[in-house]
């Protein structure tokens, strides 16, 4: 038989409102001696709370919704962890939902975590419409972070790497190195961190002068078969560096360039971005962007339970700087 908050009640000697109250966090009006009697006899007792119930009390589940694009990314598994560990060590769990980029699921995920009564959500999706999120969240009146979506007439919390910064930063390394025909490969969805890579390169390569050739320009899924199908047609064009708006992308042109014998960074420069742990296992190790994928996951679990706790706060951005990490994937041309 399970024990309940009569039996804590009946060893303490206290009524069962005291025990419930102290039980659910709200107990700061008692003394400090009947809070710790409370708490020693639910542990010696071995009391485990009744989750619909404690729901009732508190109108908290501790849970917070995360809804992703891939989890199957190496970036995203790092910013989960991120968040997991901040959230476990501050009594939250998570509801991880993988939407694979379809638009349709991530609708109904964003709906089904609402009716489950999460406390707060982490959007890392540029697929979610702000229309949908503001109508849904905030009718709701549910606090939620976005990652990498700039935060327009809708108030809400943001984290935003500076990606366009990151992107240039990346095409003028390979320009200082004497690179002129530059190919990059981006996304082929709709993803706003990415594009602004994009936008970086293209800047970069305007400041400088010099030519973008369509044929350099290849657009793929974010993924090695992505970068790898990206890279056989950029290799067939007059391109001495590559820069890969992912480092994801950037392994499948290792696979590409590997199969016709183009040796990097001999004869072809490479630049990847984000400093996943595999960047720099890679044979030569990748020159990359770095950006703090789990410091971000934490920072925006951290800003959400903040937001939870202090809902009339005014909203923020917390913009993340990038960095160059330099290997051996790029060389003097």
């Amino acid at each position: 038989m399970s024990i309940t908050i009569k039996d804590v009640a009946k060893k303490t000697g206290v009524s069962i409102t005291t025990v419930s109250q102290i039980l659910n966090g709200k107990g700061q009006r008692f003394s400090e001696k009947t809070r710790e009697k409370v708490w020693s006899a639910a542990e010696e007792l071995n009391y485990k709370a009744n989750y619909f119930a404690q729901n009732m009390v508190t109108k908290q589940t501790q849970t917070i919704g995360v809804i992703i694009p891939d989890i199957t990314n190496t970036f995203y598994s790092d910013m989960i962890k991120g968040i997991e560990d901040y959230l476990y060590e501050n009594g939250f769990m998570v509801l991880l939902c993988n939407s694979t980029d379809n638009e349709e699921r991530e609708n109904l995920y964003l709906n089904q975590l609402v009716h489950r009564s999460v406390d707060g959500f982490i959007i890392a999706s540029s697929t979610i419409s702000d229309e949908m999120i503001f109508d849904l969240l905030k009718k709701n009146d549910k606090p939620y972070i976005l990652l990498d979506r700039k935060r327009e007439e809708h108030e809400s919390d943001n984290i935003i790497v500076d990606d366009t910064e990151g992107g240039y930063v990346a095409t003028e390394h390979l320009i200082t190195l004497g690179h002129r025909n530059i190919g990059v490969i981006t996304s082929s969805s709709s993803d706003v961190n990415v594009h602004n890579r994009f936008v970086g390169y293209k800047k970069c390569m305007e400041d400088y002068g010099l030519l973008m050739k369509e044929e350099w320009i290849m657009r793929e899924t974010l993924s090695m078969s992505g970068g790898y199908e990206a890279a056989k047609k950029l290799l067939q064009a007059d391109v001495s560096a590559i820069f890969a708006t992912s480092d994801q992308l950037a392994i499948g042109v290792y696979r590409a360039a590997s199969e016709v014998g183009v040796c990097i960074p001999e004869q072809l420069s490479l630049i990847g971005y984000d400093d996943i742990e595999l960047a720099s296992y890679m044979s030569p190790p990748l020159t990359t962007i770095h950006q703090p994928i789990y410091e971000i996951g934490k920072l925006a679990a951290e800003t959400l339970i903040h937001r939870i706790m202090n809902p009339e706060e005014a909203a923020k951005n917390h913009l993340v700087k990038t960095r160059l990490v330099v290997r051996s994937s790029t060389k003097v041309l």
